[in-house]
């Protein structure tokens, strides 16, 4: 089965018997907490948050896309096989015959359907959750894809990073000193240039596998 964007996944998923759909939860702890259960079951269901505590009916929360053999196969758009180890040799014999696709570049896409810019903004519009009770901030970067730019050669980097959001128009981007992203920025820094970020949310789970 094919799908075009994370609504699809989603519907197909459930069609699948993969989704399990929560209304009324809570950002605070308890979507965190309920992840953390389902994410150390053996093929654990997907989870779908819906009608969030405190905010408006249609922002949702997608958790433990990937966590299972059956939604993997989904997303690579491969068979799953009867087994785990079937599935991995399906993946070795497939990931032979990957050819790079070149970038499309476009002039109108969906993706400035929605703009805000300076005073507009604000991050605590989106139901972030507190995943754990130690945690500093409400991290809506987990299964976020962050892009930076070699300064140098113009190569792109696609990595998966917390994100925390600090107030309404700040977040805090957390990396490995050794990850690709802190060396693209160290460079960036060197220079005297801004060090910039794309930062992808809500995106479909095979972007996510990618930048993982």
């Amino acid at each position: 089965m094919e799908y075009q964007d994370l609504r699809d996944w989603i519907q197909i998923a459930d069609e699948m018997g993969e989704l399990k759909t929560l209304k009324g939860c809570d950002w605070n702890l308890e979507i965190g907490a309920i992840t953390e259960i389902v994410a150390h079951k053996e093929d654990g269901p997907a989870v779908l948050f819906e009608d969030i505590k405190g905010y408006p009916k249609g922002y949702r929360v997608l958790s433990n896309s990937l966590s299972s053999r059956k939604r993997l196969a989904l997303t690579l758009g491969l068979p799953a096989g009867e087994t785990k180890m079937d599935f991995v040799k399906i993946w070795k014999d497939n990931y032979k015959s990957i050819k790079p696709v070149p970038a499309k570049f476009v002039k109108k896409s969906g993706l400035f359907d929605n703009v805000y810019k300076d005073g507009d903004i604000d991050m605590f519009k989106f139901p972030t959750p507190l995943w754990h009770d130690k945690d500093g901030g409400r991290y809506i970067g987990t299964g976020s894809v962050d892009i930076t730019r070699d300064p140098d050669e113009g190569w792109v980097n696609y990595g998966t990073y917390r994100v925390m959001i600090h107030d309404k128009n700040k977040l805090g981007f957390t990396f490995h000193l050794a990850s690709t992203a802190a060396s693209n920025g160290k460079s960036m820094l060197a220079s005297g240039k801004p060090f910039k970020i794309a930062m992808s949310f809500g995106h479909d789970p095979l972007t996510f596998w990618l930048a993982a």
